[in-house]
């Protein structure tokens, strides 16, 4: 994310200025939307760059070439389009041009996120029988996994109910239980719940 900011920074760097809350602060106010924790590593990186002797940015170039982990790149894959920042969207267009594969994952993956955020039960089945035709084995044991419990998984999909509240309440519950550390006994513990309700 920062790497539309990198000349501006390196350029402040070279002019003197090494404070990286300074740095931040002028990359916000340019449109950063990240926070300083990135801008305060981008900063120590470059020192550890000169006390090593390589040129400046050297180490950033080599981080930059690194793969994101799987779980920043599962993330990308289930959050809205519109949502996504553009360093990440050119990611996620380079990943589908590389391989057909990644592409039809991500298009399915959408596909489910749509129908959970849009109760979309009905189209579960049409769903379920692409993604059971489909390249890539893991989405294929979801939909295994989905199937088994069809019956459910539908009723997630359509009913406007759900057991949160419940389990909200159980919470609630759990968390004065934890709070008495074992040393209250029945009669406490149902005391501090009726008062906590």
């Amino acid at each position: 994310m920062l790497t539309p900011y990198a000349p501006h920074l390196l350029r402040r760097r070279g002019e003197g200025c090494h404070n990286g809350m300074r740095l931040y602060r002028e990359i916000r106010d340019q449109g950063y939307a990240s926070g300083a924790s990135n801008v305060l590593r981008f900063v120590a990186q470059r020192r550890r760059d000169e006390a090593a002797g390589q040129p400046a940015g050297a180490g950033a170039r080599a981080k930059a070439a690194r793969v994101p982990a799987a779980r920043r790149v599962a993330g990308r894959f289930l959050r809205r389009p519109a949502a996504l920042h553009p360093e990440q969207q050119a990611y996620l267009d380079r990943l589908h041009a590389a391989d057909a594969a990644i592409a039809s994952a991500y298009r399915l993956t959408q596909d489910f996120a749509t129908l959970v955020r849009e109760r979309g039960g009905d189209r579960l089945e049409r769903w379920l029988g692409e993604v059971e035709t489909c390249e890539v084995p893991a989405l294929r044991r979801f939909a295994q996994g989905r199937r088994a419990d069809l019956a459910a998984v539908r009723a997630g999909l359509t009913e406007r109910w759900s057991n949160g509240p419940t389990a909200g309440f159980v919470h609630k519950l759990k968390l004065v239980q934890r709070q008495a550390y074992g040393r209250a006994g029945f009669a406490v513990l149902r005391q501090r719940v009726l008062l906590a309700a």
